[in-house]
């Protein structure tokens, strides 16, 4: 099986600043699906904040993947009631192979919320239960009350390493570790001198990414996606893509050869102070200093 994991944002929202395609068709859709599943891509990441892309996936996809799907807010003490019972219904299936959260915050202020995933993890309606981060600091917190999932998910990419010390912890705990925004939103791949003002303090660390590639003879998307996939603790990388053309290249890439030694080490001696714009939530509060 492929070590990529096909998220689904965009199949429901337009997604992603270097987003130009929009959001696929139906009959692009199905062209996606066909070409993911030959490659051996065996999982779909979805959410109920994606749109419609729930179901999209329940249209579309039939029931060919295993997909993990995520919870934004509950209407319950217990996320079994109406959440998943909408997205199973959205997702025309019986059952799914994860269930998180959609921000670890959710499962900080209402701990209790735990209790009732493993109750529909016992129930058979979810084979595995977690949640997704965007900072060290909440999975800190989450292992302090004893929350260990049984998967996760979390950005990790050229720039943003912060999960990396945590890696063999989660890996020896059994945590199946999935990883996102591999080229950050799309921005890794930009030039350097068209990025939007709210992330011009990047521009730097893009620019040895770019002098990187230049001098070793590979793409920058080859670059990046190799750097995590290459990654021995990380099971599944979770791409997302626009377009069938996106998904053959990120296909043509894994199976292509490793990143040398030299390389990896090129691209770990890139550190970024501006910490606060590696993530994308923040580009908005940039535009609105």
């Amino acid at each position: 099986m492929s070590k990529l994991s096909l998220g689904t944002v965009q199949f429901g929202l337009p997604y992603g600043i270097n987003n130009k395609s929009g959001v696929p068709t139906d009959l692009e859709l199905k062209r996606i699906f066909s070409v993911a599943k030959e490659a051996g891509i065996d999982i779909l990441d979805s959410a109920q904040g994606y749109g419609n892309a729930e179901e999209r996936l329940g249209k579309l996809g039939n029931n060919e993947f295993l997909v993990i799907t995520k919870f934004k807010n509950l209407k319950s003490s217990y996320p079994f009631d109406s959440e998943l019972l909408d997205s199973l219904k959205n997702l025309n299936s019986n059952s799914v192979y994860g269930y998180m959260a959609h921000d670890a915050d959710l499962l900080i202020a209402n701990p209790i919320w735990w209790e009732g995933l493993q109750l529909v993890k016992e129930s058979g309606l979810v084979k595995k239960i977690g949640y997704s981060l965007y900072s060290v600091e909440q999975l800190e917190i989450l292992f302090t009350k004893n929350i260990i999932p049984d998967i996760i998910q979390f950005p990790y990419n050229i720039l943003d390493r912060s999960f990396e010390s945590y890696l063999p912890e989660l890996h020896s705990l059994g945590v199946e570790i999935h990883t996102r925004s591999v080229y950050l939103q799309g921005l890794l791949q930009m030039n350097p001198n068209t990025i939007p003002t709210n992330v011009q303090k990047l521009k730097p660390y893009l620019k040895k990414i770019r002098e990187i590639s230049i001098n070793n003879d590979v793409s920058i998307g080859h670059l990046c996606l190799r750097f995590v996939i290459q990654n021995q603790w990380i099971n599944k990388v979770v791409i997302g893509i626009d377009n069938i053309k996106q998904l053959t290249e990120n296909i043509n890439i894994c199976n292509e050869g490793n990143l040398s030694e030299i390389i990896i080490n090129e691209l770990l001696s890139i550190e970024v102070k501006e910490k606060f714009l590696l993530n994308p939530v923040n580009w908005k509060k940039v535009d609105e200093k």
